[in-house]
């Protein structure tokens, strides 16, 4: 009998877990994300320029909590790399888009080890986390 309800209670937990997860309660959407550079739209930037990135959520229920963005370093054959790291405290009502920004200044061109830049969307446990696509564009290339 133990066995049993152990069994059932297990199978209750991974199913929440999955809906969770991947099924009924994502409510944030990333409509957009890009790079600009002195309020101009841009594809590429040089190393130690301000770049902003933007992300544009669209809430399709209520949300209430905390996302973290990440501007992060493409790195070619190892571990990706966190630039810039910041957590936004987001309220949104079903319907409502806002867009989220994070500044930084790039320390390293798109060649040798870095490909570029990429930006990271953390949603936390209810929904997957959002990554930038791995083309260029919309990565970010960044020359000398």
């Amino acid at each position: 009998m133990f066995l049993v309800i152990l069994f059932v209670s297990l199978l209750i937990a991974t199913t929440a877990t999955f809906v969770f997860r991947f099924g009924l309660f994502h409510s944030l959407e990333v409509l957009d994300a890009y790079w600009s550079v002195s309020g101009q739209r841009v594809q590429q930037a040089r190393v130690g320029e301000l770049v902003t990135g933007y992300v544009v959520l669209q809430s399709w229920q209520r949300f209430e909590g905390d996302i973290v963005l990440r501007i992060r370093a493409d790195i070619r054959l190892w571990l990706d790399k966190d630039v810039v790291t910041q957590r936004f405290v987001v309220a949104l009502r079903p319907g409502e888009k806002r867009e989220f920004t994070l500044d930084f200044k790039p320390a390293q061109a798109s060649a040798g080890d870095v490909s570029g830049y990429f930006i990271e969307v953390d949603f936390g446990f209810f929904q997957p986390k959002w990554t930038m696509p791995t083309s260029y564009p919309p990565r970010l290339i960044v020359t000398a």
